[in-house]
């Protein structure tokens, strides 16, 4: 039986932090080696970020959190009750464009994309969206 930590939090920035250990201490009792858990704590950080800021805009909500291992690899489950957001309608930043003539913002979803080996983004029946993250061989082998 893989074990399943779990994490809720208020939507705000000031508890990025909370969600930061959580995703550091949960990864380090599975064992998680420490490159692959500066990845997800990146991109965890990102998607809780976009989602208090872009999902519930500032008003109240709730951000729940599970982590867990498949196999070899770390199955991260973000979940809200914000309005849907599709991320097939988010443009790829134009990384070929200085940084001072790129539009502000766009970075999130390439992110993501760039550091999971799987980002699935999808809504919830009843309202909310799930962010379901696995990067793969996310473990220390002992040889």
């Amino acid at each position: 039986m893989s074990q399943v930590f779990e994490f809720s939090t208020v939507a705000e920035l000031e508890n990025l932090k909370k969600v930061r250990s959580f995703i550091n201490n949960s990864g380090n009792t599975l064992g998680v080696n420490g490159e692959t858990l500066g990845d997800l704590c990146l991109v965890v950080d990102e998607a809780v970020t976009n989602i208090i800021l872009h999902g519930y805009e500032g008003q109240d909500g709730t951000i729940d959190i599970q982590l867990s291992r498949e196999g070899d690899s770390v199955v991260i489950s973000i979940c809200d009750k914000a309005k849907s957001f599709d991320a097939k309608k988010v443009d790829s930043p134009h990384l070929d464009t200085s940084l001072a003539d790129r539009e502000f913002g766009g970075m999130g979803v390439f992110l993501i994309r760039k550091i999971a080996d799987e980002a699935e983004f999808l809504a919830l029946p009843g309202g909310g969206n799930e962010l379901r993250l696995l990067k793969r061989n996310a473990f220390s082998h002992k040889h």
